[in-house]
Formats: structure tokens, sequence, C-alpha cells
């Protein structure tokens, strides 16, 4: 996840860069949130080996889990580490880029399942199959190899027959988001 930032930061940088190229002006206090202004300067600390390293770790990850999808068909992981955050966890408003992302309450200790599978490329969906006491989702996560897009898709439309979630709507502080 280390690469993964990396990259993330050097792309987004390259966006907002093209942007602001784009109006024919320097990025101002206000024109993005701090994380991405944090991931923009970090971008600057990145040489270009360092960046093609990050690319080529990703690609080496993608082959290991290439490896291991030709004897499993799907893996089975939680959708997050931990319960779902509290509204405001994941505010964008630190310019402390590196510890967002990878910090110990960082959105990869929240999420390392979905995020391996973000730097990889390969098909994965999250269903919710459960539900806590206050009635928030709890997923489960569902990867498959590289180009079997479908046979995920029509596993998740078993899973969903099987165990209907759209009638679930949580309450949202005390409000019956439902009936609202």
């Amino acid at each position: 996840m280390q690469a993964w930032t990396k990259i993330v930061a050097c792309g987004t940088s390259l966006w907002v860069r093209s942007a602001l190229a784009r109006k024919g002006r320097a990025l101002l206090q206000g024109d993005i949130e701090g994380v991405s202004r944090g991931a923009v300067a970090y971008a600057e600390t990145i040489s270009g080996t360092d960046y093609l390293e990050a690319v080529e770790t990703i690609h080496a990850y993608g082959r290991q889990m290439a490896a291991f999808f030709e004897d499993y068909d799907i893996l089975l992981t939680p959708t997050l580490a931990e319960p779902p955050p509290k509204i405001g966890r994941f505010a964008h408003t630190t310019e402390d880029y590196v510890a967002y992302r990878t910090g110990p309450e960082g959105i990869f200790a929240h999420s390392p399942f979905t995020a391996a599978f973000n730097a990889t490329g390969q098909p994965a969906v999250s269903v919710p199959l459960f539900w806590n006491e206050e009635g928030l989702p709890i997923g489960v996560h569902l990867a498959a190899r590289f180009g079997a897009d479908t046979q995920l898709m029509s596993f998740c439309a078993d899973l969903e027959r099987a165990r209907p979630w759209f009638h679930h709507v949580p309450t949202v502080a005390g409000v019956d988001v439902e009936k609202a």
C-alpha cells in the first residue's frame, strides 16, 4: 500500500496540475481539499525512479494475485477491518496525505481488503449480507481473477436472491431514513 500511495499521489498531482494548466493559473487555497493538497505536495517528493519502482511493485503484486486465482475462483474477505466509521472520520481536511492513507487511523487500516483490489484492478465487489445492532450494513468482499467480472456479478446476483438486502435501510442519527 506504500507503493499504491505513491502512485495515487502522482495521479492526483497530474490531474490537479492539468486542471490548473487549462485554467492558466496556480493552485489557490480552497481549490482542493486538504488531503488532495497533501497528495500534490507528497508527489513532489517522489522521483521518477521511485514512481517506476512503485508501479513495478504493484505489477508484481498483481501477478501474485493472478497466480493465487489459478487455484481459486472467488476470494471472500470482510469488506472492512473494523465497524463502519463515524461520520467525519475520513474528512479530507488533513494535509497529511500519507497518514490519511497508511497511518493507524487511515483508510488502509480501515479497508485493507478493498484497497488491495483497487491496486490490482481485478474485479471485486462488496455486498451487504449482515447488519449490526444499529442497523448498519456489514459487508462481505468478494474478488475474482482478471477477466472474471461476469462470473463475479453472477455469483453476487445469486447471493442477493438468496439473501436480499434492498429492503434494509439504516436509521441515521435517530431518523428512520425509509420513513423520511
